[in-house]
């Protein structure tokens, strides 16, 4: 796709036109991570476990957390490739514009048992379970840190938050101030960033962005162009106010419009019995609203938060209108010396509208989804070393009524340098909009003499809810003042994993020519067990240079019922790899230049064919005084491409390339 470089320059412009001409050096240089002591980074804040804050190393919880620092010396150009870091994340590209990302198993582009988060907004798509990834696309330098749960979070965060929590947390405005641009040449993906950040008063700042994001295709299976090239155009603003010492007040807003191309292969009624195969394009149009309020008490504190969010996508000839609105109480309160509670109260509403798309219909089109919840944790300190937190989440949707998710936790810690924990809990991933209204023609056979069939999948209103119950042991230590691991294991149970019933015959004159129909209605019979662990380590070999490997295992037993053969919808959970390395060295060669290199390993995946494959990634950064950056950043260095994961939901994937990016970043 060509770039508008004449539009890029006036966003750029017309943002750096309304600093004022004396501005403040933007403050949001990471801090080099190679300089601060282990104990520090054991000692990080997190508030993704609780909803409150807590030292990630007395968290019962299997959490990672990505700093800003982290961020920038990956040399990753989006989210996707920053969470690859994150030992039990798989990250898997099916075109340049679509992922398939999930924790601890089940992936598909739509990864449905994984909740994503943008400061505690959910960005879990209602109508179709999961995540378009192509629309988060938050700034990577407003990032303040990613916290990973891998493991049901679903008492603090409701339904779909099954086998992880991905939550990524903006830095405040007060710590972006002044001018930032950001600018990047090369193959590949090509971010481009004009910021600025301000006061408005002495407790209440604000920062505003444009930002261009051009991305070329990439080579199809076959090894010629694909059609999965985008440009995309996103602006937005966060404003932080703090009117008193008890006090701070939040408000970010984002508008976000992409085009986009991709191949499909899909089902057209009017080319029976064909399934023809064609280049296909996708548009977005996006913007939400969010605000919360935090308020300390004597004894406690709250926060009050809303957001609203609207989409507007066509994708695969269907458009997809959505609003969702969300309100959220939460009230951290110590009752005694040994009860810290944390409860809280939510509503959210969606609102939206299906169109027919190349093989999909919708019954009914239009629909109002309700969601209410209730949560209520309580941290016990059985003694100075161990606490017991116990807690559920209790919810009504409009699918399945009431649910509840609740869990455990046990945490000791011996000593200083060590946690012990275990923990227990039950989840759940509510139905969407695909699970009970949509007919779906998957696909059309032969049946010899010149007939053939369409197998057509059908919602079911009564569908459950699918669960899981999960068991895991953690511990982490810190061995000496250079040397820090993190291990845990696990278990879990699925129940009601969506399958479907043996189809129906009937038969069809329309849409021409005459075919035979095999219907079959989406259920949920079957179950599934995990186990696996995961373990990373740090290690500061030198003030200059720190290495973080990591390791990840996991296996999956499918059990269904043996009549279903081939004609599940969803038979098989995804596509995960057994076995994951990530490998992190960050070497500051000089006070001014480092060199950070990233080596991941990702086994093979089972039903598809996609071998196994090893991405190098390196960062050559150079720092050219206090406002001036340079870096030079090579991806997936080792082979020419590689393909990470196989057609996903008619879309055909496409294959990662070796780039090369240059990246110039000026503060002033």
């Amino acid at each position: 796709m060509k770039r508008p470089r004449a539009t890029l320059c006036a966003v750029l412009l017309a943002i750096c036109a309304c600093a004022p001409v004396a501005v403040v050096a933007q403050t949001s240089t990471p801090r080099d991570l190679t300089k601060i002591p282990l104990e520090d980074l054991m000692n990080v804040q997190v508030v993704s476990v609780s909803r409150k804050e807590q030292k990630l190393s007395q968290t019962g919880a299997a959490v990672f957390v990505i700093t800003q620092d982290d961020i920038h010396r990956s040399g990753a150009a989006n989210i996707p490739d920053v969470l690859r870091m994150a030992p039990g994340v798989n990250v898997a590209r099916v075109d340049a514009n679509a992922w398939a990302i999930s924790i601890r198993g089940f992936t598909s582009r739509y990864s449905d048992k994984l909740l994503v988060l943008i400061d505690g907004r959910s960005v879990y798509s209602a109508s179709f379970s999961g995540v378009y990834w192509d629309q988060v696309d938050v700034p990577l330098e407003d990032i303040e840190r990613i916290e990973i749960i891998r493991g049901p979070g679903g008492t603090s965060w409701g339904a779909n938050a099954v086998n992880g929590v991905i939550n990524i947390i903006t830095m405040s405005s007060k710590a972006t101030q002044g001018a930032l641009l950001v600018a990047q040449g090369g193959s590949g993906e090509l971010p481009e960033l004009a910021q600025y950040g301000g006061k408005t008063g002495p407790t209440a700042t604000y920062r505003a962005f444009g930002r261009y994001r051009n991305t070329n295709s990439s080579l199809n299976t076959a090894g010629g162009t694909a059609a999965d090239g985008w440009h995309a155009y996103h602006g937005g603003f966060r404003f932080d106010w703090e009117p008193s010492e008890r006090d701070s007040v939040m408000l970010e807003g984002d508008l976000h419009q992409a085009a986009e191309g991709q191949t499909v292969t899909t089902v057209l009624s009017d080319h029976l019995p064909a399934v023809p195969t064609f280049n296909d394009r996708i548009t977005v149009t996006s913007g939400n609203l969010q605000a919360r309020w935090n308020h300390k008490l004597k004894t406690s504190d709250f926060s009050v938060g809303l957001y609203y969010n609207h989409d507007n996508r066509l994708d695969q000839g269907l458009i997809e209108k959505s609003n969702t609105f969300d309100i959220d109480f939460v009230h951290h309160v110590a009752i005694s010396s040994r009860h810290d509670l944390v409860w809280g109260l939510g509503y959210r509403v969606t609102n939206d509208s299906m169109s027919s798309g190349y093989s999909v219909r919708w019954s009914p089109p239009k629909r109002t989804s309700n969601l209410y919840s209730e949560f209520l944790q309580d941290e016990i300190t059985l003694t100075k070393s161990a606490h017991l937190t116990i807690g559920t989440k209790i919810e009504h949707n409009s699918y399945t009524g009431f649910e509840y998710e609740p869990s455990a936790q046990f945490v000791w810690t011996p000593t200083a340098r060590q946690t012990i924990w275990l923990s227990a809990a039950r989840a759940i991933r509510q139905p969407s909009r695909q699970d009970t209204d949509i007919v779906y023609d998957a696909a059309v056979i032969s049946l010899g003499g010149g007939a053939f069939g369409v197998v057509t999948f059908v919602g079911n209103k009564d569908i459950k809810a699918e669960q899981l119950r999960n068991y895991e042991a953690g511990y982490r230590t810190q061995i000496t003042r250079r040397l820090s691991v993190d291990i845990v294991g696990f278990g879990g149970s699925y129940r009601h994993l969506e399958t479907s019933e043996f189809p129906v015959l009937s038969f069809a004159s329309t849409p021409a020519p005459p075919h035979v129909v095999l219907s079959s209605l989406l259920a949920a019979n079957a179950s599934a067990r995990t186990y696996g662990g995961e373990i990373f380590s740090t290690w500061s070999v030198t003030s200059r240079w720190r290495l973080s490997p990591g390791y990840s295992l996991i296996h999956i037993a499918l059990h269904a019922p043996s009549e279903l053969g081939s004609l599940n919808a969803k038979l098989v959970p995804g596509d995960t790899p057994k076995h994951q390395v990530q490998f992190r060295s960050t070497l500051g060669l000089r006070s001014n230049l480092d060199w950070d290199t990233s080596l991941y390993f990702v086994g093979k995946l089972i039903t598809t064919p996609i071998p196994s494959y090893t991405r190098l990634d390196m960062q050559l950064r150079w720092r050219a005084g206090e406002a001036l950056e340079l870096a030079v950043t090579g991806q997936n260095l080792l082979t020419p491409r590689h393909a990470e994961f196989g057609d996903g939901f008619a879309v055909a994937h496409t294959q990662v390339l070796r780039s090369v990016l240059g990246k110039i970043t000026w503060r002033f």
